[in-house]
């Protein structure tokens, strides 16, 4: 009989195992109930105690969460809650099963693999559509908060096993809501992936991200990033000459208008560039339909499942190991320092460690073992993710 793990139990959530260690946070995959019984899968990152005690730091975080809780779209990773238990700090997203496009280029690479154009168009067309959605966000009174996510790089592009592609972390994202100001000349983001004018520390919009999926999208396409260098300050220079070798130079094979699309969304001057992420957006979606007028979703997930078919099955056998308790108990939920703004009808208000009931499933016999559900020990079912079975069955 193979040996059980305890998941642990904090606030509303169920935490399974650790999936990244930063500088910042813990990163966990867990769970949770809805009012209904059924499970969400979450991320849960939860600060590491030092940075509870920097104020302009949680202010910050505050600023970052306040406006991705205004974000409401499919293409970027919606957000549940940030809520201080006791002395943790924990932040709930939904979770991606799946990997940031960084580790996915990487291991690609590994396995002498590449993305297609298809599906690297495919996948920076998506992140674009998200990407449009938050440069549109508006305040309560109809006004735009001119978001600028400031940071758009494969490490924030999120790809699911399935397909899906969500952007996230807007950390040092730019808005009129942001209570602490960047001073002109400071430099913020990832170098290798900035606009030239981010690069001079000057005032940006939403063009300067467009840039940045310029670059994504060039490095996707040649295997290289448009910029290198030996040192970091060598690299604020080349981007900021923004001039990189054609991407034709390094890759013959991309198409004509795959390449003048690159080229619009990565020029010096931000008002030659495309106005919009939407409009870049559109220009991709209008070459895929010419160029692979049959693409679909499913061959992104194809590849990436294929890609990752290792660390599929471990995470799965990962998932069978661990056990939760279910019996009924006080629940400190803590204190959600974004209540407000959410409202009282946001989904993390129902939100419980404890199902009240048991979610439907397809097979009736399944349904009928498995309700009512025992405040007993439970496994967890990763191939059944609104199931919940007992270690009795």
């Amino acid at each position: 009989m193979r040996a059980m793990r305890r998941t642990r139990r904090l606030g509303r959530y169920h935490l399974v195992h650790r999936i990244a260690f930063g500088g910042m946070a813990e990163v966990f995959r867990g769970f949770t109930f809805s009012a209904n019984g059924e499970r969400y899968d979450v991320a849960v990152k939860k600060l590491l105690p030092h940075y509870l005690e920097d104020s302009k730091f949680v202010t910050m975080l505050t600023d970052e969460y306040r406006l991705v809780s205004r974000l409401d779209h499919p293409n970027v990773a919606r957000f549940y809650e940030l809520t201080r238990i006791d002395r943790d700090l924990l932040i709930s997203m939904e979770f991606v099963d799946g990997r940031d496009l960084r580790s996915t280029i990487d291991q690609a690479r590994k396995l002498g693999e590449h993305l297609h154009f298809d599906d690297a168009t495919y996948a920076l067309a998506k992140a674009l559509d998200g990407l449009h959605h938050a440069h549109e966000a508006t305040d309560e009174g109809g006004q735009e908060l001119q978001v600028v996510h400031r940071d758009l790089s494969p490490s924030n592009m999120l790809v699911g096993y399935d397909g899906e592609v969500k952007i996230c972390d807007f950390g040092i994202a730019k808005a009129k809501l942001s209570r602490i100001e960047t001073k002109t000349g400071i430099i913020k983001g990832k170098v290798k992936y900035m606009s030239p004018e981010q690069a001079f520390g000057r005032t940006l919009d939403r063009r300067s991200d467009v840039f940045s999926a310029g670059s994504i999208l060039y490095e996707l396409c040649t295997g290289q990033p448009p910029f290198r260098a030996r040192t970091e300050m060598d690299l604020i220079f080349a981007v900021r000459d923004a001039q990189p070798m054609p991407c034709r130079e390094l890759a013959p094979d991309i198409p004509d208008g795959l390449a003048a699309i690159i080229e619009r969304s990565m020029e010096r001057s931000r008002s030659e560039r495309y106005p919009t992420a939407g409009a870049m957006r559109d220009a991709l979606l209008g070459f895929l339909r010419s160029h692979a007028p049959d693409y679909r979703r499913t061959r992104l997930a194809r590849f990436m499942k294929r890609i990752w078919a290792d660390d599929i099955e471990s995470d799965l056998r990962a998932l069978e190991d661990f056990v939760i308790d279910l019996s009924p108990g006080p629940e400190h939920v803590g204190t959600n320092l974004l209540a407000e703004e959410l409202g009282p009808d946001a989904p993390y208000a129902g939100f419980s460690a404890i199902p009240t009931s048991v979610a439907p499933v397809i097979e009736p016999a399944v349904a009928q073992r498995h309700a009512p559900l025992s405040p007993a020990e439970t496994e967890i079912d990763p191939r059944k993710p609104f199931l919940v079975r007992s270690e009795e069955d």
